[in-house]
C-alpha cells in the first residue's frame, strides 16, 4: 500500500503541476481528476477495475476541456499494472479517440495509443521477469530440497525395513516418512502453481493431522467462518504456520489453542505456553504474515502474555483490500 501511495502521489504531482487541472476548469473537471487519480491506490490489487474507471474518467476529462498529454498519465500507470491485453488495447483506443477531436490523428490519437502501448509492454516485461525469477527459484528448490529429501526417505525406509527397532522407533520413523512425503508434495505443488498461475493455500486439515502425529496437542481444529477466497487462504495459512512453529519451537507435547471470533473483522488468536525467551521481533515468518495481513486490510499482533506466546490476526470478512511464517514461541 505504501508503494502505491508514493506512486500515486508522484503521478498526482505531475498531473497538477502540468496544468492538467486548474481551478478555471470547474468542479466537473475536478471530480474527473479525482476519479482519474484516486483508484490508482488500488492498481496492484484490482488492476482491471482500476483501468476501466481511470480510462473512462480520463476520456471524459479529455473531451471536456482542451486536452494536455499529461491528462492521460494516470491511464499509463493503470496500464502498467494490467495483465489483460484486450483490456489494455481497449483503453488505449478509448484514450486515442478522446484526444482526436482536439489534437488530430498524429499528435493526438497515434501519440496517445503509442505511449499507452509502451506503458503496457513495460508492465508485461516486468511481469515476465518476475515469473522467470520465481520459476528459477522453484526449480532450484526442486533440485536441492526434493532430491535431498528423497535420499532421506530412502534411507529411512531402509532403516525401517532392516533395522532392529522398537514399536516407538517405528512410529517415529513413520512420522518422519509422512513429513518427508508431504514436503515432496509441496514442492510439486509449487511447480504446478507456476504453470497454473495460481496460488494454493495449504491443506489445513492435512497439515494439522500431520502435526498431531508429530506431537502437537490441539484440542480441536479451528472453525473458520465463511470468508472470501483470498481472506480464507490467508486465515488458513496463519493457522497452519502458527501450528507448525508452535511445534518447531517447543517440541512434542506443546499445547496450542485457537480462538476464532466471527465478525468484521474476523479475529483468530493462537496461544501456546511460553518456552524460553522468544525474539521480540517474532522472526522472519511472523514478519511475512504481518505484511500479508496488512496488505489484506487487516492487522496482526504477537508477543508474550501471561506466560503464553500469543499471536492474533484480524482479517476483513467482507473481502480483501489487497492480494496473496509465523513464530509461535
Amino acid at each position: 500500500m505504501r508503494q502505491s501511495l508514493v506512486t500515486t502521489a508522484a503521478v498526482a504531482a505531475v498531473f497538477f503541476a502540468s496544468g492538467a487541472w486548474t481551478p478555471q476548469q470547474g468542479w466537473l473537471a475536478a471530480a474527473l481528476s479525482v476519479v482519474q487519480l484516486g483508484p490508482l491506490l488500488w492498481s496492484r490489487r484490482a488492476p482491471a477495475a482500476v483501468l476501466v474507471v481511470v480510462t473512462l474518467a480520463t476520456a471524459g476529462h479529455l473531451l471536456l476541456d482542451q486536452p494536455r498529454n499529461t491528462m492521460y498519465v494516470p491511464v499509463l500507470l493503470a496500464l502498467y499494472s494490467t495483465p489483460q491485453r484486450w483490456l489494455a488495447v481497449s483503453a488505449a483506443l478509448v484514450v486515442g479517440a478522446a484526444v482526436f477531436p482536439a489534437k488530430g490523428p498524429l499528435d493526438g490519437t497515434v501519440l496517445a495509443v503509442t505511449i499507452c502501448a509502451v506503458a503496457w509492454l513495460l508492465g508485461a516485461e516486468r511481469r515476465r521477469a518476475l515469473a522467470d525469477r520465481a520459476e528459477r527459484a522453484a526449480r532450484r528448490l526442486h533440485d536441492t530440497l526434493a532430491q535431498t529429501t528423497a535420499v532421506m526417505l530412502v534411507q529411512a525406509e531402509t532403516l525401517r525395513a532392516v533395522g532392529n527397532l522398537t514399536d516407538a522407533d517405528r512410529a517415529r520413523l513413520d512420522t518422519l516418512l509422512a513429513a518427508g512425503r508431504g514436503a515432496l508434495t509441496l514442492v510439486r505443488r509449487t511447480l504446478d502453481d507456476l504453470h497454473d498461475d495460481a496460488e494454493r493455500a495449504p491443506d489445513l486439515a492435512e497439515v494439522l493431522a500431520r502435526l498431531r502425529t508429530a506431537g502437537l496437542v490441539l484440542d480441536r481444529d479451528p472453525v473458520l467462518p465463511a470468508l472470501p477466497r483470498p481472506v480464507r487462504e490467508l486465515a488458513e495459512r496463519f493457522v497452519a504456520e502458527t501450528a507448525v512453529n508452535a511445534l518447531r519451537h517447543n517440541g512434542p507435547g506443546v499445547r496450542l489453542r485457537f480462538a476464532v471470533v466471527a465478525g468484521d473483522p474476523v479475529t483468530i488468536t493462537a496461544r501456546n505456553p511460553l518456552k524460553g525467551n522468544p525474539s521480540a521481533s517474532g522472526g522472519y515468518g511472523l514478519a511475512g504474515l504481518a505484511e500479508q495481513a496488512a496488505a489484506a486490510g487487516g492487522a496482526m499482533s504477537f508477543g508474550p502474555r501471561d506466560g503464553e506466546w500469543v499471536v492474533s490476526v484480524e482479517l476483513p470478512a467482507a473481502g480483501t483490500r489487497s492480494r496473496t511464517g509465523s513464530r509461535a514461541a
